[in-house]
């Protein structure tokens, strides 16, 4: 520091604690610091401390330039060098992005075996930042990239948590893939496990096996469709997962869809994978979320600005199908209007009229009981309404000669589909049915026994090789998440799929259909945002309550008299529910 300059107070490095501590820093000073250091308690007057960390340094370096404060030679040395030590680092992360760049050979594949360069450059990216999402659109492989971290130097033994019904698929893939030994965690009754490099377990075994995973011998850590941690740490497996990951330096999360609904899941995963990250619950909320009636929805208010960021700061990787020289296979989806059957649906409609009218009506956690009541009742209720319209449009494209992957939601309609299609010996892979009998109805939908498989919406995800077998997805229910129905289209359309891929929505003007479509257009301008910020937004909506619109909705509709229900949330034309789309 150039002699005479003024200083606003001092800073030394305590070597004990390994930290930056100021003291007699002037008031005003003061009030900058807490603004730019947010970790730093409000309560603190006297003397402020922060973590000996490189991009804490940077910060610093950066603020004293502008308030310079006193410090001794030697620790001015050591600022300077861990300054210098962050560019460095980010630099050379960014050049690992770079056209140019040449990604590293790794051993360690089985004889045959490839990692595609945009593959190779993920695992280069994820060694040099240790913490990361990568978000690749799903159909690149991220199966293959999550193997391959188990090469990274010193990343043995790699555990990698998966859903359950993909454990095996897991297993399978890395058998053929990889040339390490792999275990797969059985049960949730902790055993003495036998060496191994990587260790693959399910997401309902993290909390059961949360002390042996957490003893430290862990040196690396993949969750695979890491959007089961959005809940955060209220769950057990989040909980745990968030304990493993403390114990760990090196994680990755991957998915092909960060969120399903409002960018609070964002938070909620990233401060899994890192926290602090992103700073508190309430520091998010504050600085990236809407600052309106919904904010403790968590909807971010500029979701391009956020995704920016997150790339910004060298969080967060992903590539589109078109960037790695990939063309996408998927038409235009196409909205089928359903009849629907009105035989037997009074009593239904009935006692959706009464739980609607106790949603407008009731107020606090009333509210919240009586709306998630009628959410299930109607929702229901408009899936069976429109069963058999999407059994009978299935039913068409299979004798068209194209095999279907037919989804839904309530089990009601999966009943009438397996009546309705019961001549067609349809394979199920919903709720109902144990692990072994999923594997055996995929087996069967593969293999060509059967030209129609029934899926649930929720239980899609991660299942590959339905590409080579199918073009054509019905959805005969919708599902409040716009990224839900993404996953269960890129079952299809992704690398080895021959054909275009066909999507169809089963729609109506009855029950929840228009009401959960206005919905979807808010949550899918999230999604996008931070995915692939600059992409062109769809149409901004307004953000009500959605249960208590829906519930708002469905009475105007039947003509019920609704006390302040603007004219405009009455209804909703064809032209908007297919925009939606």
């Amino acid at each position: 520091m150039k002699q005479g300059t003024r200083t606003y107070g001092n800073i030394t490095f305590d070597e004990k604690r390994q930290r930056w501590v100021m003291q007699n820093v002037e008031p005003h000073v003061v009030i900058r610091l807490k603004q730019i250091f947010t970790k730093i308690p409000v309560y603190e007057t006297q003397k402020f401390t922060l973590p000996f960390k490189d991009d804490i340094s940077a910060d610093l370096k950066w603020f004293m330039s502008r308030y310079p404060l006193e410090i001794s030679q030697s620790d001015l040395r050591r600022l300077n060098r861990t300054n210098k030590r962050y560019y460095q680092h980010q630099a050379s992360c960014e050049s690992i992005l770079l056209p140019d760049y040449v990604p590293l050979n790794r051993v360690g594949l089985k004889v045959g075996q490839v990692l595609r360069e945009y593959q190779k450059v993920a695992v280069d990216f994820a060694e040099s930042v240790k913490r990361m999402l990568l978000i690749d659109e799903m159909g690149l492989g991220k199966t293959y990239e999550g193997l391959a971290m188990a090469m990274i130097k010193g990343r043995l033994p790699l555990v990698i948590v998966v859903e359950p019904h993909l454990q095996k698929q897991w297993a399978k893939k890395a058998a053929s893939y990889i040339d390490l030994r792999v275990h797969s965690l059985k049960g949730n009754t902790p055993y003495s496990l036998p060496e191994a490099d990587i260790y693959l377990v399910k997401y309902n075994q993290l909390s059961p096996w949360n002390d042996v995973l957490c003893r430290g011998w862990v040196k690396g850590l993949v969750f695979d469709e890491v959007q089961n941690l959005r809940t955060g740490v209220d769950s057990a497996k989040g909980a745990a997962a968030a304990a493993l990951c403390r114990s760990v330096d090196f994680v990755v999360g991957m998915t092909g869809t960060l969120i399903y609904n409002y960018g609070i899941e964002a938070w909620n995963i990233i401060n899994i994978i890192s926290p602090g990250l992103l700073g508190s619950k309430d520091e998010f909320v504050r600085e990236w979320c809407r600052q309106d009636f919904s904010s403790d929805k968590g909807i971010i208010k500029d979701p391009d600005a956020f995704g920016a960021y997150l790339r910004e700061i060298q969080f967060m990787l992903r590539r589109r199908r078109i960037d790695v020289g990939q063309e996408s296979k998927q038409a235009r989806p196409e909205t089928i209007k359903a009849d629907v059957d009105e035989k037997g649906l009074s009593d239904w409609e009935s006692l959706a009229e009464q739980l609607a009218m106790n949603v407008v009506s009731s107020t606090g956690r009333d509210r919240r009981h009586e709306a998630g009541q009628f959410d299930l009742r109607l929702r229901q209720m408009t899936g069976v309404a429109k069963a058999r319209s999407s059994a009978a449009f299935s039913r068409m494209l299979v004798e068209s000669g194209t095999p279907v992957v037919l989804f839904g939601h309530h089990h009601e309609v999966y009943e009438i589909w397996e009546k309705e299609l019961a001549d067609l010996k349809p394979a199920f892979h919903t709720g109902r049915e144990t692990p072994s009998k999923k594997e055996e109805s995929l087996r069967r939908f593969k293999s060509g026994e059967t030209d129609i498989i029934i899926m649930a919406l929720r239980s899609g995800t991660g299942i590959d090789d339905l590409q080579y077998r199918c073009q054509n997805i019905v959805f005969g229910e919708l599902d409040w998440s716009p990224s839900l129905h993404e996953q269960c289209i890129r079952r299809l359309d992704r690398d080895g799929q021959d054909w275009t891929v066909r999507t169809y929505y089963m729609v109506s003007d009855f029950g929840s259909d228009p009401s959960m479509l206005d919905v979807l257009g808010i949550k899918e301008d999230q999604c996008r945002g931070i995915q692939d910020p600059g992409e062109a937004p769809i149409a901004k909506q307004a953000d009500n309550s959605r249960v208590q619109k829906m519930a708002k909705d469905f009475l105007a509709r039947r003509g019920k008299s609704v006390k302040d229900l603007p004219e405009s949330e009455m209804s909703m034309s064809n032209e908007k529910l297919a925009a939606c789309l």
